[in-house]
Order: structure tokens, then sequence, then C-alpha cells
């Protein structure tokens, strides 16, 4: 396909496809995005059939591979991992290309052009985008979803699905220089944002990700069961309020953010007092949880 960064192990027949990407890595907060990807691997089971040539965009020894290594022998060591996968659609008229990714450390526009190319020999005619940030909002509240697209008519799309646009100025991600060039090209494409309450690090927040699942779903027309994301959200919530309870400063912490929340209608009012104070003690009590559950009868 004259693509050299691209390495294609097999090409797919697609019917109208359309792309669903995450990438880990900074714009990956409690594992929003890959973990959602993830999710949709393991229910789907779709083939992988490329990859992205990893030596073209990572510094080593700031992203390091993973070596496996059993009784002193090696067994091998992974590199950052790029992956597409096909998905052929069971009823919807529409087959799926997911590329669950590592947000590089060099070359990125180099990087996106070549994603970009290989969606368009792929014919690809629509991307989503997913991915987390940490955010001063309540767990106790529903996860918000904001998104951010490429082209001025998709502002409708958001609107349709009640998906609030994001507005924001700072340092960026590979998903704004994606978005960027899909712009200059014409290419319609959807970035959704899951906002993790900045005060549970957990390895990955599945209430934040059953929700990203909830908004994704309804624009791609995938369709998956969501129950088991949906019992782990719930086990999380309990474990949190089972915290409230027993702690009444974050409680009282709690409350005080819930208020603010409120009072901008939904929106993030900027950090409360004794914000790092509140992370160690959360952090502290789900580490405690994990132990009980790993430890046997």
């Amino acid at each position: 396909m004259g693509n050299k960064e691209i390495i294609i192990h097999e090409k797919p027949e697609l019917n109208n496809p359309q792309l669903v990407a995450a990438f880990g890595g900074w714009p990956d907060a409690a594992h929003a995005g890959t973990a959602t990807i993830s999710y949709l691997i393991r229910k789907l089971k779709p083939q992988k059939f490329a990859e992205i040539a990893a030596k073209e965009f990572y510094d080593l020894s700031t992203d390091r591979p993973t070596a496996i290594i059993d009784q002193g022998l090696i067994q091998s060591v992974r590199l950052p991992a790029n992956n597409f996968f096909y998905w052929k659609g069971e009823t919807a008229n529409q087959d799926t290309v997911l590329l669950w990714g590592t947000e590089p450390n060099l070359k990125w526009q180099e990087y996106v052009d070549s994603i970009l190319e290989f969606t368009k020999q792929l014919k690809i005619n629509k991307i989503y985008l997913v991915g987390g940030l940490y955010d001063e909002i309540p767990h106790t509240r529903e996860p918000k979803i904001t998104g951010v697209v490429s082209l001025p008519h998709l502002r409708e799309v958001l609107q349709e699905h009640d998906i609030e646009p994001l507005t924001y100025k700072g340092p960026s991600s590979l998903y704004s220089l994606l978005l960027a060039t899909c712009r200059q090209r014409g290419i319609e494409a959807v970035n959704l944002w899951g906002h993790a309450p900045f005060y549970v690090r957990t390895e990955s927040n599945p209430a934040v990700c059953l929700a990203l699942l909830r908004k994704l779903t309804e624009l791609s027309g995938i369709e998956v069961n969501l129950e088991e994301m949906e019992r782990a959200a719930e086990y999380l919530q309990g474990v949190l309020n089972k915290l409230l309870v027993e702690n009444e400063e974050l409680s009282r912490y709690i409350q005080k953010l819930e208020e603010q929340y409120e009072a901008e209608g939904g929106r993030p009012a900027g950090p409360v007092e004794g914000a790092d104070r509140i992370i160690r003690e959360v952090e502290d009590f789900l580490k405690t949880q994990r132990g009980k559950e790993d430890t046997p009868e």
C-alpha cells in the first residue's frame, strides 16, 4: 500500500469502514482511552492486521520496552505497540478498524501522516478518538464527556448526543495534531474526552470508560455488551462511597467539590484546598482494598 511506516499482515476487504483509536501516554488519564479500546477488543474479538513500525517514532530510553524473563531466560522484548484490528459489523452496514496505539516521542507529524495515509488507503470515512484527562469533578456525579471535532458541521453531532464541546488553551497531545491535520484534509474526526476525578488515581477508571463507551457506541453504531464494564463501575463507586462513610475529612471535601461543581453548572471550578492530601488518602485506601481482595480466605 506504499506506506513504509505501516507493517501489513493482511489486507482485509472492508465495508464502509470507520476508525476508533486511542493512544497511551499523556492523553490517557485513568487509562480512559486505552481501557475503552481494550474492552472493545476483548468483547468484539477483532482480527489484528497491521501495525506501525515502532523504531521510527520512539525514544526507547524514555519510553522503555518491556522485557519478559523467565527463570533467567529471556523470552521477549516488547516495543511500544501500535496495532490495527478490524471487526466486521454483524448488523450495521459498516465495519470498524480499531487502533490501540502509544503516543510517540518523535516525529509526530510523520506519525499522523502515516495513520491518515493508511486510513485513506482503507477508505475509512470517519475517525473517532477516545482519551482521558483528570479534572476537578466529584465521583458522585455522572462522568463528564466532552468533545472536539475536526470540521464545523460536526459540532451538530456533539449537540445531538449531548456532548459538551471542549474549550481549552494549553499544552497539547497527539490528538490535537491529528484533529488539526484532519481539518486541513477535510476528514471527519470526533475526539471524545472522559473527565476523570483527579483524586481517584486507579490503574483505570471503569466509570469513565463506561461513559466513553456509551457515547462512542451511540456515535459509531458499534453494538457491544457493556454489562462487565457496568459491574466494574458499580464496584468502584461502592468502594469510594465506603471511604466517604469512613473518612469524615474526605466526605467534607467531596461535599465542597460538589457544591462548587453545581454552582458552576456542571463545570470544574478549580482546585479545592487540601487536594494533594486527599489524593494520597484515596490512593492508600484503594491499595488497602486491593490488598484485601488479594488475600486468600
